[in-house]
């Protein structure tokens, strides 16, 4: 064989294996990372109009795109240049409120490569309660004192609440915002502020509110915080009449006799001569009610005339008098709401009662077996709350152990309290008007400790839930940590919204619109119908 083609043939065969692996060999080219996707929060509950995330992306030659995700739920695309993090605010009306408002959300990134390559970042869970307007405090101080009323509607509105320093003085303070202003103006209190304190509402003849703190005294103040009445009385309960005097209960604690006083509104010198004092049969239950018929309603429990072993609600009329108290002070009639078993030779105590906006029933709550209540709507000026003397052809029974009642929206409606269960009834029947007959709850093992009623505007039947801690024996009660609503009692929850530190509170100013105090924020909520509408 010619050597030179020999040397082809050898050259041609080493080749063979070579031109085999090029062309049908198992390597492959190397896989290519998942890109990474990244989400980070600064706050993980928010109350506002947005919720702000820092969102990036690596790992892509090239990005097709970057998007945001609540679980698998989308939301929004991310307009990324690329590198770095970038800043992204989710607004309020970009999210889908499918559990509930406030949102639990549960945040994350996606990123998808231009080769298709794609990856999702870890889930960050986020708390969002979406308001209209929030107003943040100064350092180491708050907008609003912890409880507030509102007064005033529109452009225009007023907080007023009572508070301590930083030295245990009480101070009465008011906070006005007109438009995006805030000006603030306070007066010394000669009483203490508590969270038993109560503001009554503005009168509509006088103009003023009266101030009270139980076991301390009262005080009468106009628009600019000016005292115009007092009282040094240990106050127990207290009702505000038709001409703006108070009509004050005291239960006799501090040496006194158990007797309502009727204290003017206008002389702001202590000591205040009352215009005239009455005593109580036994031990006044529930807060009076001055009528326009010229009395004063007062409930009280009585063992007197009742048999052994039992004791009496009995509901009297107290004539209210004059202008300066003539004919004052004296019973005009007493009528015996119900009777029931009692152990104690002076009893105290009575089933919860309170008494209807006009002073024409007492709502008398009668506990039965099996945690359940008898409520009963009782005329006021008849015996027996039976047959006639009901104004409920059927007395609903709630289940469960309702230890107060709240007439609101214009004496329509009556909310029944248990301290995890509220039941709105119609006033006029009782039936129960809770969507699917159930009852508006807070959340958890926290329990009913205040309640806001939705006062005027488009919503009077707007009912809000201030929920806490259980209180403990012999400490100060607990602030609230949720707020749960509803705008109509059969529509059923409208939004709830928790805090795990902190303390929030609520009023409704003269328009109906609810504000609420969120730590140190004070905050304007969305319109009550934007509410339900998200829900939809």
């Amino acid at each position: 064989m010619d050597p030179a083609r020999l040397l082809l043939l050898r050259t041609a065969l080493l080749s063979l294996p070579l031109l085999a692996l090029a062309c049908g060999g198992n390597d492959k080219p190397p896989v290519k990372d998942p890109p990474q996707a990244t989400l980070s929060v600064t706050q993980t509950n928010v109350v506002g109009t947005k919720v702000t995330v820092m969102v990036s992306a690596t790992g892509c030659d090239q990005i097709d795109s970057l998007s945001i995700y609540d679980q698998d739920t989308f939301i929004k695309a991310v307009a990324y240049p690329g590198t770095g993090q970038v800043s992204v605010d989710i607004l309020s009306n970009e999210l889908k409120y499918k559990r509930g408002i406030a949102a639990y959300l549960s945040l994350r990134t996606k990123v998808v490569c231009t080769d298709a390559r794609e990856n999702y970042s870890q889930p960050q869970p986020v708390t969002f309660f979406p308001v209209a307007e929030v107003i943040d405090a100064p350092e180491n101080t708050q907008v609003v004192t912890d409880s507030f009323v509102a007064e005033g509607g529109g452009g225009s509105v007023s907080f007023i609440g009572c508070g301590n320093n930083i030295n245990g003085i009480p101070f009465l303070y008011r906070v006005t915002k007109t438009g995006p202003s805030i000006t603030e103006k306070e007066v010394r209190m000669p009483f203490l502020c508590t969270t038993a304190t109560v503001i009554t509402p503005l009168h509509p003849v006088t103009g003023k509110r009266w101030i009270w703190t139980p076991n301390a005294g009262a005080l009468a103040f106009d628009k600019d915080l000016n005292i115009t009445a007092r009282t040094d009385y240990l106050v127990d309960l207290l009702a505000v009449g038709l001409d703006g005097d108070a009509l004050v209960y005291d239960a006799g604690a501090g040496g006194e006799d158990k007797a309502i006083y009727r204290i003017g509104h206008q002389t702001a010198s202590p000591p205040i001569a009352y215009k005239w004092k009455t005593g109580v049969r036994g031990f006044a239950i529930t807060t009076p009610v001055a009528t326009t018929e010229g009395v004063v309603m007062v409930a009280s429990v009585t063992a007197d005339g009742a048999p052994s072993g039992r004791a009496r609600i009995v509901v009297s009329k107290i004539s209210y008098g004059g202008a300066n108290g003539a004919g004052g002070g004296t019973e005009a009639g007493a009528y015996l709401m119900k009777e029931f078993a009692s152990a104690d030779t002076i009893p105290t105590t009575s089933p919860p009662a309170t008494f209807s906006v006009d002073g024409t029933l007492l709502y008398v709550s009668i506990g039965l077996q099996g945690a359940a209540t008898e409520l009963l709507a009782c005329k006021t000026q008849a015996d027996g709350c039976e047959g006639t003397a009901q104004r409920w052809a059927q007395t609903p029974v709630i289940p469960a152990q309702i230890v107060t009642t709240v007439p609101f929206a214009n004496n329509s409606r009556l909310a029944a309290i248990a301290p995890q269960r509220v039941y709105i009834l119609d006033a006029s029947t009782g039936a129960t008007l809770n969507k699917d007959q159930a009852p508006l709850t807070p959340t958890g093992a926290l329990v009913v400790n205040q309640v806001q009623s939705g006062g005027g505007g488009q919503f009077p039947e707007a009912f809000y839930l201030l929920n806490s801690a259980v209180p403990q024996a012999n400490l100060p009660s607990p602030q609230p940590l949720e707020i749960v609503a509803t705008e109509k009692a059969s529509n059923g929850e409208l939004f709830r919204y928790q805090i795990a530190a902190g303390s929030m509170g609520a009023a409704v100013d003269d328009d109906g619109t609810l504000w609420l105090r969120v730590g140190t924020k004070l905050v304007r909520p969305l319109a009550l119908n934007d509410y339900r509408q998200a829900q939809q």
